[in-house]
């Protein structure tokens, strides 16, 4: 019988299969969903194919995190750092995202994500989105707007946002445009 130290260890391995197996003792005894990894560091952990359905995952560190066709639905990712991890292809649908910072994180084919979830996460620049595309800043994310000041860009100029996004001028305004849309 494995403790709950010996569980998380496993699941920061570098072997796919040892975080599965984790993940599932984790589950059968009750720690998924009780709180149990909040604030826990998974950097670089090798979550590909794993069923976090409804785990709490608040705060937890996934900083290069491999989670490519994970099951993240209903999952709790308030505050969590997924910087640069990957998430192609996971199911993201109705996991509460509010805080989480996916700065250049990989969420191509990623499904089940909405506009609701992504204007509640702390940053997207860098990011890949579900359609491939890059994030091109039609959600006015504050910690954005905050990192393009802190690297001199005038966000008042769709041409300097634009290149400071990676996105063409056009992509830039028609996502700027959406964003008015749906405000008015």
């Amino acid at each position: 019988m494995n403790t709950k130290m010996e569980l998380l260890n496993k699941l920061r391995s570098h072997d796919n299969k040892i975080a599965l197996q984790a993940v599932e003792a984790l589950r059968a005894r009750g720690w998924l969903e009780d709180g149990s990894l909040q604030g826990v560091a998974l950097c670089q952990a090798q979550l590909q194919g794993a069923d976090l359905m409804k785990a709490n995952l608040s705060i937890v560190d996934f900083h290069q995190a491999q989670m490519d066709w994970a099951d993240l639905s209903l999952a709790n990712l308030t505050a969590a750092k997924l910087t640069r991890a990957s998430l192609a292809g996971a199911n993201l649908e109705q996991a509460n995202l509010k805080g989480a910072d996916l700065y250049k994180t990989n969420l191509r084919y990623a499904r089940g994500l909405n506009d609701t979830q992504f204007q509640q996460v702390k940053r997207l620049w860098g990011a890949i989105m579900p359609d491939g595309n890059p994030y091109d800043g039609r959600y006015n994310l504050s910690a954005d707007i905050e990192l393009a000041r802190w690297g001199h860009v005038e966000v008042s100029d769709p041409e300097a946002m634009a290149a400071f996004y990676g996105v063409s001028v056009e992509t830039y305004l028609a996502g700027q445009g959406e964003k008015a849309l749906a405000a008015a």
